[in-house]
Order: C-alpha cells, then sequence, then structure tokens
C-alpha cells in the first residue's frame, strides 16, 4: 500500500515540479526525459527500513532536478532563494521547456489515475492477521534456531515491528473491529505484549491505545465484544509486565509508550468503566505501580500527571480498587505526595493538575471509615490545618479534604479541634483573609465550612463541642449573626431557583436530562445552594439544643430581629430528614427531635408547636417525614450539654488556643 501512495505522490510531483518554473526553452520534452521525484524530502513513515524483500527499491535522486533538504530549523537551506526560504525544497533548473503537448498532459494525468490504493476490507483484514501470524512464528523460529546470534532473527523483528504498527490503519474502519474479534487478531496483539523486545510491545500499546479511541469505539456496532475480547485476552496482566520493564528514563519512546498505556486504559474506562476497574483491580499489581508512579522522585512530568488521573478514575469507579488501598496504605502514601505543597506553589498547570488530582484520590478514599481513621492518625489533619493557614494554592483542596475526612467520624473531628482547627476554619467562615476568585469557588467554600461545623456539632463531645459553642458565643455573637445571614442569602437564592421553574425557564434541561420534575427540581435548588442552606439550619438546630442557655436565647432574638420564621427552617430540616435513606435512620430521628425540641421553644402557645412538629415530621405541607419520634431531647444531645461547661463567651480557654494557634506553624 506504502509503494502504491509513494508511485502516485512520485507521478504528481513529477507534474508539479516540471512545470512550476518558467520555460526558458522551446522545444517541449519527451516524457522519456522526465524522471520521477525521490521521496527523500519527505518524511514518509518507515520507507528506509523496507526490505528488498517487500517488494521495494529506493530511487536515487533523478539527474535533472537535484534533490536538496532542508535545514533542520525549517529555514533556507542550501539551494533555497533567501526570497522563498520555506516554501520550495528543490531547485528547478533553467533549461526547461516552454511548452508541452495537452496530450502528454493527460497521458500523464491518466496514467496516475490508473494507480490503484488499496482499501482495508475483511479480506484485506484477513490478510493482515494471517501475515501478522506468519511473522510472529518466523521470529519465534528464528529467535529458537540462532539465540546467540541476534543479527539473524534481526529482521524477523523489523518485519513483525512492521507488521504490528499496520493495524492502526483499522481505526479508520470501525465496521471492521467485528471480524477483528471473530479472526482472532485481539490475542495475537495483546500476546505481542509479553515479547522480549520492548520496542514491539511499545508499539502494541500505540495500536492499541488508537483502536480504544472512544470516538472510534461509538461507531463500532459490538464495541462491547471487542472489550469482552481484549479482558480475555489477559490485556491488564500483560500490560503490567509490560510497564515494570519499560524504563521512562531511557528515551522518549519508552516514555510515550507508557503514555500510551495510560491512554489505552483510559479509554477502557471510559467506554465500560466497571468492568475495566474490576480487571484492574484483579491484577493485583497495577495500583501499586500507580501509587509508585505518582510518588516518584523528580520533576512533575506527564505521565505523572496522567497516572495520578487514571488512579483517581479507578478509585471513584470501584469499591474494590478503595478496599484494596487499605492494605497498600494508599492514605499514607498520598499524604506524603502532597506534603510537599504545604508551603509551595505549583510551578505550572501541569504539576497543579497532579495536585488537584493528588486530593481527588484522597477524597475519594474518606468513603471508607478504616481510611477516615487512617488519615487522623497519619496525620492528616494536622497537614490540612497547616496548609489552610498558609492560604496558598492548596488551601481550598485542604478545606474539601478536611470536610471529607471529618464527615461521619467522630474520631477525625475531635482530632480537628484538639490540634486548633478551629482558629483555622472560622476566618474562612467570617470570609476573612484573601479573597475568593469567583462566585462559585466562593459558594463552594462556604458549602465545605459549613459541613465541617455541622459534623463538628453533631460528633464533638465534652470540651471539645464546648469549644465549638464558645467559638459562636464569642464577640458578641457575630457568628450566629453570619449564621443567619448565611440563611437568608441561601434562602433567597433556593426561591429564585423555584421561581425560574414556575417560570418554565427551565424546562428544556428536563428534556436533556430526562428527569422527572420532582428530581430536577431538587437538582435545581441543590444547584442554588440548597444544600449549603441545609447545612446551616442544621448548626442552627443543634447549637440551640446545646444546652446552653445564653446562646438558645441569641439564636432567639436573631431569628426574630432577622425575621426568620421558625416554621422556615423546620422546612428545610424536614426536607432534609426526606431525603436520608435507611442507612441515616438514626440521624434522621436525631434530627427530628432537635427540630422539635427548638419548635416547642420558639413557639408562642401549644397550637404553634403542634403545627411546628407536624412541620418537621413531614406531615404538613405536602412533605413527607420518617416516623413520629418520642418527645425530649435526644440521649446524645443530653450528653453534649453534661459534658460542656458554660464557659460563656470570650472564655480564657478558647483565647488562650486562638493565641497558641496564631503563634504556632
Amino acid at each position: 500500500l506504502k509503494c502504491c501512495w509513494l508511485r502516485q505522490l512520485q507521478g504528481c510531483l513529477s507534474f508539479v515540479k516540471a512545470f512550476s518554473a518558467p520555460f526558458t526553452t522551446s522545444t517541449p520534452p519527451s516524457l522519456s526525459t522526465l524522471q520521477p521525484l525521490t521521496c527523500h524530502s519527505f518524511k514518509l513513515p518507515h520507507i528506509s527500513n523496507m526490505a528488498a524483500g517487500n517488494g521495494f527499491v529506493p530511487m536515487g535522486p533523478p539527474s535533472m532536478i537535484p534533490v536538496k533538504r532542508a535545514a533542520p530549523g525549517g529555514g533556507g537551506g542550501g539551494g533555497v532563494a533567501a526570497s522563498d526560504a520555506k516554501k520550495p525544497r528543490v531547485s528547478i533548473p533553467e533549461d526547461l521547456p516552454d511548452e508541452i503537448s495537452q496530450q502528454d498532459i493527460q497521458q500523464m494525468l491518466d496514467a496516475a489515475d490508473d494507480v490503484h490504493v488499496e482499501t482495508l476490507n475483511e479480506a484485506g483484514l484477513k490478510r493482515l492477521v494471517l501475515q501478522l501470524d506468519r511473522k510472529i512464528k518466523t521470529n519465534q523460529s528464528l529467535r529458537i534456531k540462532h539465540s546467540d546470534d541476534p543479527d539473524k532473527f534481526l529482521k524477523s523483528e523489523v518485519d513483525l515491528d512492521e507488521e504490528v504498527k499496520k493495524f492502526t490503519q483499522l481505526g479508520a474502519h470501525p465496521e471492521l473491529y467485528g471480524e477483528l474479534v471473530k479472526l482472532e487478531g485481539i490475542p495475537r496483539l495483546v500476546g505481542l505484549l509479553n515479547h522480549v523486545n520492548t520496542d514491539i510491545a511499545v508499539d502494541v500499546f500505540e495500536v492499541l491505545s488508537e483502536l480504544t479511541d472512544p470516538d472510534v469505539i461509538s461507531e463500532v456496532p459490538e464495541a462491547d465484544e471487542f472489550v469482552k475480547a481484549l479482558f480475555e485476552a489477559d490485556l491488564c496482566q500483560m500490560t503490567v509486565d509490560t510497564l515494570s520493564r519499560i524504563d521512562e528514563s531511557v528515551s522518549e519512546e519508552d516514555a510515550k509508550a507508557v503514555t500510551n498505556c495510560l491512554t489505552m486504559i483510559e479509554n477502557l474506562a471510559d467506554i465500560n468503566p466497571t468492568e475495566t476497574c474490576k480487571q484492574i483491580v484483579a491484577v493485583g499489581k497495577l495500583l501499586p505501580w500507580l501509587i509508585k508512579r505518582v510518588r516518584s522522585q523528580g520533576n512533575v512530568d506527564y505521565n505523572k500527571v496522567y497516572a495520578a488521573e487514571i488512579l483517581g478514575i479507578v478509585l471513584q469507579q470501584s469499591s474494590q480498587a478503595r478496599e484494596t488501598m487499605i492494605e497498600l496504605e494508599g492514605v499514607d502514601k498520598l499524604l506524603r505526595g502532597i506534603a510537599a505543597y504545604r508551603k509551595k506553589d505549583p510551578n505550572d498547570s501541569e504539576e497543579s493538575e497532579y495536585v488537584q488530582n493528588m486530593f481527588d484520590c484522597l477524597c475519594t478514599l474518606m468513603l471508607l471509615p478504616p481510611h477516615q481513621i487512617a488519615f487522623g492518625k497519619a496525620q492528616g489533619l494536622e497537614l490540612m490545618i497547616r496548609m489552610m493557614r498558609q492560604r496558598n494554592f492548596s488551601s481550598p483542596l485542604a478545606l474539601r479534604l478536611a470536610d471529607h475526612a471529618t464527615r461521619h467520624c467522630q474520631v477525625n473531628c475531635q482530632i480537628f479541634v484538639e490540634k486548633l482547627g478551629l482558629p483555622v476554619l472560622f476566618p474562612f467562615f467570617m470570609k476573612k483573609g484573601p479573597k475568593t476568585k469567583s462566585k462559585a469557588e466562593a459558594r463552594e467554600q462556604e458549602e465545605h465550612v459549613t459541613s465541617i461545623i455541622q459534623s463538628l456539632c453533631r460528633f464533638c463531645t465534652g470540651t471539645a463541642v464546648a469549644r465549638v459553642l464558645n467559638k459562636f458565643m464569642e464577640n458578641n455573637f457575630e457568628k450566629l449573626e453570619r449564621l443567619m445571614e448565611m440563611h437568608e442569602e441561601f434562602t433567597r437564592s433556593v426561591k429564585r431557583a423555584d421561581e425560574l421553574r414556575s417560570a418554565g425557564q427551565v424546562q428544556s434541561i428536563d428534556r436533556d436530562l430526562e428527569v422527572d420534575d420532582e428530581e430536577q427540581l431538587y437538582l435545581d435548588r441543590c444547584d442554588a445552594g440548597l444544600f449549603t442552606l441545609q447545612q446551616v439550619d442544621i448548626i442552627i438546630v443543634r447549637l440551640a439544643s446545646m444546652g446552653n442557655r445564653q446562646a438558645t436565647e441569641e439564636i432567639g432574638k436573631l431569628l426574630n430581629i432577622k425575621g426568620v420564621p421558625v416554621v422556615e427552617i423546620c422546612q428545610i430540616l424536614s426536607e432534609y430528614c426526606s431525603h436520608l435513606d435507611d442507612s441515616a435512620a438514626e440521624e434522621r430521628k436525631q434530627l427530628q427531635k432537635l427540630g422539635i425540641s427548638m419548635a416547642k421553644r420558639c413557639a408562642s402557645d401549644d397550637e404553634e408547636a403542634k403545627e411546628l412538629e407536624m412541620v418537621v415530621l413531614g406531615t404538613s405541607n405536602g412533605i413527607k417525614g420518617g416516623p413520629l419520634p418520642q418527645a425530649g431531647e435526644d440521649d446524645a444531645t443530653k450528653a453534649q450539654a453534661d459534658d460542656a461547661p458554660d464557659w460563656g463567651q470570650g472564655s480564657d480557654g478558647e483565647e488562650a488556643a486562638d493565641e497558641e494557634a496564631q503563634a504556632s506553624d
């Protein structure tokens, strides 16, 4: 096929170059004097490696039109005019004819049209597979026969390498993927990953990365069968074995091979994420390789960033992978990878992406309680607090990771308070310090801050919960006022989303996402800040139920001053409880009890208290709720109130902790 392309190219170049310059003679040339141009000045792939046995003999430069290469930089090379240094690569002689007959021109064009360019079809694919099989067997036999003399089997490996690269053209014919599976060409290709010559394995990675491109796979009639055939050929196991043999520091080709391998894994995860991640975890060696690669010493290169991205994809898609990371001590190893960014910022966008990918991996691991415990034991919360204090690139990432680490984890909540996290957290809450770059970043920061505070209010006990309560009482209850301001701000935002929904301005989203009205309404409200509003109101309810009379009375006063109706908070609390599943039944019951307790304290009479209780339980205003809890405060809340000393506002203990935090690094 390359020979055909070359001949056609030579014919066209002969015609164009022969008549592109001014004619100096009047004698038309004969066709016998016109020689085809050689392809030396064009970078066609592998032409120099074609053996004479393939039926191709390289042609030398013609005597009439000498060929001169351009300079490496693409500038004016030898034989190229200075006024037109970037255009021609050949010098045109002056003894060219003034005219040439139309008959000769037509003959040249007809000769070019007669050149046959073979397209890949089922028969051509079958020949490719048979030739690959034959080249593999020839190479194996020669390697066995001449194991001590590499020169005698070198040509067979060159031929095998060229045969492997021919399969890249299959990416332009997605309709032939099924035929490739039937011809059992995939096991032959994948099997070459174990070839002794890593150069051949490198080319196999390149071919597979091209064949698994999502844009191509989307046009394959039976893509699942193709992916299944890849996994049945032990692709993952052979991939790990090949990666362990490749040294990226040797050459750019080896580094490119790792890139192609990671691209192939990403493509497969995009096509079938569940099965791909399952196969990766089943191998057992790929996750350790990814961890080792993201922690490699030296500068952050492209493959290091790519490995962190692939690790994040696998951890997000596979619960089994997250469980496997417990045995691999993944939390401790990943923490060591980001510890260097406690005080310094990434040097470029590539390194910034690497840091974000590493934080994403850790956030995903926090879904499992054992990883949360390991995070606290590895001093992960201390590291996050220090990063948050620095207010650098890693600060918002550390805030998000601290949120995931303290969520539903009592041990980490206690550690966060004990390690002086409150003096660092509440400046974020009060919007003190450097401003965020965009409104979306500010909203995300407020979401994580309120989520952490809600976790601390729920899980901290003893001195820790007293310190949390004291933070809201200091400086004339300024943080309670900030809570009320956030409630008003996010309530307006959520109501605006409801109005847009009612006006029909977002109905097109329903058709695009294929969700019903109730689901879309909830999604719109979440985008408008419903989750942050829920966390703010839950914090208000928990603070009012901590047993501190001064805090409870101040919350009631601020509700009256700000004009925030208690029923509004009860409705938000009820909506939050209605979306909790059975695994959060204990949390639902606790919040309903706290809401009823607050409603009774804020109600003016028994009738209003009864109505508020119905709102909290979801039996009013069409809101579904959980089962009716028994009246009275929750046992956990009583324990918090009993253990929490009434330090009052501006206690000496918390002020001393603040001073210590400011003086510490």
